[in-house]
């Protein structure tokens, strides 16, 4: 080895193999940190966006969706998210107009989204459900009730 490139190696600051993965490893958990985030946002404005359609004749009572069920009644139609606003599990039927939680027992008035028994405290969250007039049908759109994007 030539003198001049000894005295480069020598002012050199080597970085040793566990700096080197510790950096790695940060680099990574940080990207995929930043990618989740992302996608996570677009989901959400994406189901924001989504819009059922269903025929103009409902059965009185509750119809069940995935996502959200559309209550109807002599004066009203109105929909909630099947999401418990305790834990986020899905709700489902019960019996009458009473929903449950299956995970932890919360039960919601299905014509209001009222809590009847906790542990959950808040109401369901209510979502946009209008009758276009055009298409005579029914919209569901999944964003909360009275917001327009």
């Amino acid at each position: 080895m030539s003198r001049r490139m000894a005295v480069i190696m020598e002012k050199q600051k080597l970085i040793t193999r566990k700096s080197f993965f510790r950096i790695g490893t940060t680099l990574i958990c940080g990207l995929v940190v930043w990618i989740w985030h992302r996608l996570s946002g677009v989901q959400t404005e994406r189901e924001n966006r989504l819009e059922f359609r269903h025929g103009k004749d409902f059965p009185m009572g509750i119809s069940y969706f995935e996502k959200y069920y559309i209550f109807r009644n002599d004066h009203t139609v109105r929909a909630f998210l099947t999401k418990c606003t305790h834990a986020g599990c899905r709700i489902g039927t019960n019996t009458g107009t009473i929903l449950q939680c299956n995970c932890h027992g919360s039960q919601f008035d299905a014509e209001t989204g009222n809590p009847l028994k906790g542990p959950a405290i808040k109401p369901l969250q209510e979502i946009e459900c209008r009758f276009d007039q055009k298409k005579g049908q029914w919209v569901v759109r999944l964003q909360p009730f009275g917001k327009t994007t």
